[in-house]
C-alpha cells in the first residue's frame, strides 16, 4: 500500500500522546481509521476497532488484557 495514504488515514501519534498525558490516561479506544489493531508504546495502549462494512470487530477485556476479535459478515440471504 501507499505509505503516505496509510499515514493520512491513521492518527497523529504526537497528538494522541499529548492528549493521553494531558488527561493522565494510558489507554485510548477508538474507531474511524478502519485499521483494527492494538498499539502499545511507552506504557500507553491505543486500541483501534474495525469498520463494520466488511467485518465487525469487538474488543474483549479480562484479567489477561485486551483482545480484538473479528466478526465476519454472512453472505446475503444466509
Amino acid at each position: 500500500g501507499n505509505a503516505r495514504a496509510e499515514a493520512i488515514n491513521d492518527v497523529e501519534t504526537g497528538t494522541v500522546d499529548s492528549t493521553l498525558a494531558r488527561f493522565g490516561i494510558d489507554t485510548l479506544i477508538h474507531g474511524h481509521t478502519h485499521r483494527p489493531a492494538i498499539h502499545r508504546d511507552g506504557g500507553r495502549t491505543r486500541i483501534v476497532l474495525g469498520d463494520w462494512y466488511e467485518q465487525g470487530s469487538l474488543l474483549r477485556m479480562d484479567a489477561e488484557g485486551y483482545a480484538l476479535e473479528t466478526l465476519r459478515r454472512s453472505p446475503a440471504g444466509s
